[in-house]
């Protein structure tokens, strides 16, 4: 399944560049485009002037009201496309759509999502994590999708059904289910400390927050019940 990279114009940690820059080499070795969304550049830019191997997004898409004129530049500037502007449309929003309509793209991987930590930009997150959920929106229900949010020690999916997590260190995995709507219900889980087979996930509850992957565990998941609506899963470490 073809997935698109999507940066986004947020938090950015400087203390693993190396995790972002292995994420672009892949995604290039792969063919899988690579979307900054305005300021998203920014991280391209930082790649760049600290390593020898220029990293260039394909495409950069928005309003470009945070770019300046001396940063990296993308294949191709998007600043209106198909009648889509800043005024009905964000940025982010921008970017998923043209991953899902001119890329054909129906995994989508998205960084930068995180507020930046002096600037409480907890709104700005919070629409973030709306964007996967944006991306499934514009599809067809009976179409595949997949979405992600991942930073250095942290990933969200956003799961329809199935979702595998592989261990990513040897310390402590934690992981979180949050829902949006009231009709949340796991099938099973499996390598999780706490089993959440039947458990129905409610909005308004925060029970199914800080479970942990099983001891040695290299691996944890969980499958939703059939007609179950999506729901974040986060997993840090």
């Amino acid at each position: 399944m073809k997935a698109s990279l999507i940066f986004l114009n947020g938090y950015y940690d400087q203390c693993h560049l190396g995790f972002y820059r292995s994420e672009i080499e892949t995604a290039v070795k792969n063919c899988f485009p690579l979307i900054c969304a305005d300021g998203g550049i920014r991280i391209f830019d930082e790649l760049n002037r600290r390593g020898d191997t220029p990293l260039v997004p394909d495409i950069c898409i928005g309003d470009m009201d945070s770019v300046s004129d001396s940063i990296t530049k993308a294949k191709l500037t998007v600043q209106e496309w198909v009648g889509r502007t800043d005024k009905d449309y964000t940025d982010g929003q921008l970017a998923v759509d043209y991953a899902l309509e001119q890329y054909g793209c129906r995994h989508i991987i998205i960084y930068g999502g995180l507020p930046r930590q002096d600037e409480y930009e907890t709104d700005q997150f919070l629409g973030n994590l709306k964007l996967m959920r944006f991306g499934h929106y514009r599809l067809s229900t009976d179409e595949y999708y997949r979405a992600e949010m991942r930073d250095p020690k942290q990933t969200i999916h956003y799961v329809l059904s199935t979702v595998r997590l592989p261990r990513k260190s040897g310390g402590l995995q934690r992981v979180s289910l949050v829902s949006e709507v009231p009709n949340v219900i796991v099938e099973k889980s499996e390598n999780l400390r706490w089993d959440l087979a039947s458990l129905h996930i409610h909005p308004d509850l925060t029970n199914a927050l800080r479970n942990e992957f099983v001891e040695d565990a290299e691996w944890a998941s969980l499958q939703l019940a059939e007609g179950s609506a999506p729901v974040y899963v986060i997993h840090n470490w």
